[in-house]
C-alpha cells in the first residue's frame, strides 16, 4: 500500500521541460562545421584560438566563404548577381535584429561581441563582386586595391577577434592579408585565367613579355616564370612587413594567424621551387607539411 502511494506522488512531481535550443550556439557550430569543409588551412589556425573567438572567426569566415563562393559559382552571371545582392540583404537583415537562419544570427552576434565594423563587410561585398566580370588590373596599385577588398578587409576583422587595435597592428593586418590573397592569386593563376581574370599586374605582365592567352593554351613562354617569381618576391616582403603584428596581439591569440601565415609562406615556397606547376595542377601542402609548419610558426609567434 506503501509503495502504491510512494508511486501516485512520484507521478504528480512536474518534469521540467526541455531548454529552447539557442539559435546562436546552432549557428557557430554551423559555421564552424562549413569551415572545416571550406578550408583546411583556415580551420587549423581558426583551432589554435579560445573557444569564444575560434566560434566567432569560424562564423566570419562562414560569411567571407559564402560571399567569395556565390560569386565563383557555375551559375550564369544573373544569378550570381542576384545572390549577391541577396547575400547583401541578408547580412543587412541580420545586422539590424533579423537574421535569416541560425547562421546569421551567429555572425552578428560574433560582429556585436567583437564590435566589427560594418562598412568592411560591405567591403568585401564590393571586392567580390569584381570578379562578375572579366578581370584585368593595369598594375600594383590597382590590384592592391582589389586585394584590399577581399583580403584586407578579412585582416582587419579578424584582428577584431584577435584582440589587436592601432594603427601599426591594423598596417600588419593589411599586409598579412595582401601577402596570402597573392598567394591564392599565384596557386590560381591557369584557374583563374579559365574565367577570364588575370590578376597579374598588366604593366609586369608585359615587361617580362608573358601573354595571358599564351597561359591559358599551355604555352606560357619563358617569361613566365620570371613573372611569377616577381610577384613570389612581392609576397614574400609582404609576410615579413606582417610577422610584427604577433608582438602586438594578446599572448592567447598569437598562434592562430601564425600557423596561417606560416602554412601559406609554405604554399608559397612550394611554388617558386617550380613555378610551372600551377599550370599543370594545384600546388598543395599534405597534412603532415601543414602540422609541422602551423607548430613552427605557432612556436615562433609566441616568443615574438
Amino acid at each position: 500500500m506503501a509503495s502504491r502511494g510512494l508511486a501516485a506522488r512520484n507521478r504528480l512531481i512536474p518534469v521540467a521541460a526541455a531548454a529552447a535550443p539557442d539559435p546562436i550556439a546552432a549557428g557557430y557550430a554551423a559555421c564552424e562545421r562549413a569551415t572545416r569543409r571550406a578550408a583546411a588551412n583556415f580551420s587549423l589556425g581558426i583551432r589554435l584560438l579560445p573557444r569564444e573567438r575560434r566560434r566567432a572567426l569560424s562564423a566570419l569566415y562562414w560569411f567571407f566563404h559564402l560571399a567569395d563562393e556565390t560569386v565563383d559559382g557555375a551559375a550564369p552571371e544573373a544569378r550570381r548577381r542576384s545572390g549577391l545582392a541577396r547575400v547583401r540583404a541578408d547580412l543587412d537583415a541580420a545586422l539590424t535584429g533579423s537574421p535569416p537562419d541560425a547562421r546569421w544570427a551567429a555572425l552578428a552576434d560574433a560582429v556585436a561581441r567583437y564590435c566589427v565594423p560594418t562598412p568592411l563587410l560591405h567591403a568585401l561585398i564590393d571586392g567580390v563582386a569584381r570578379d562578375l566580370e572579366p578581370v584585368e588590373y593595369a598594375d600594383w596599385d590597382a590590384l592592391r586595391s582589389y586585394c584590399w577588398d577581399v583580403a584586407g578587409v578579412v585582416g582587419l576583422v579578424s584582428l577584431r577577434v584577435f584582440g589587436g587595435s592601432g594603427a601599426e597592428s591594423e598596417s600588419a593586418a593589411e599586409r598579412l592579408g595582401y601577402a596570402l590573397q597573392l598567394t591564392n592569386i599565384l596557386r590560381d593563376v591557369r584557374e583563374d585565367a579559365e574565367r577570364g581574370r588575370w590578376y597579374l599586374p598588366m604593366d609586369e605582365t608585359r615587361r617580362f613579355g608573358v601573354d595571358p592567352e599564351r597561359v591559358l593554351a599551355g604555352d606560357p613562354g619563358a617569361g613566365f616564370e620570371p613573372l611569377f617569381l616577381y610577384q613570389v618576391e612581392r609576397a614574400r616582403a609582404l609576410y615579413d612587413g606582417g610577422a610584427e603584428l604577433y608582438r602586438m596581439l594578446p599572448y592567447v591569440t598569437r598562434p592562430c594567424p601564425a600557423a596561417l601565415v606560416s602554412v601559406y609562406r609554405g604554399l608559397l615556397e612550394r611554388m617558386a621551387a617550380d613555378p610551372s606547376r600551377v599550370l599543370r595542377e594545384r600546388v598543395a601542402l599534405g597534412t603532415p607539411a601543414k602540422l609541422a609548419r602551423a607548430l613552427a610558426g605557432s612556436a615562433r609567434a609566441l616568443t615574438a
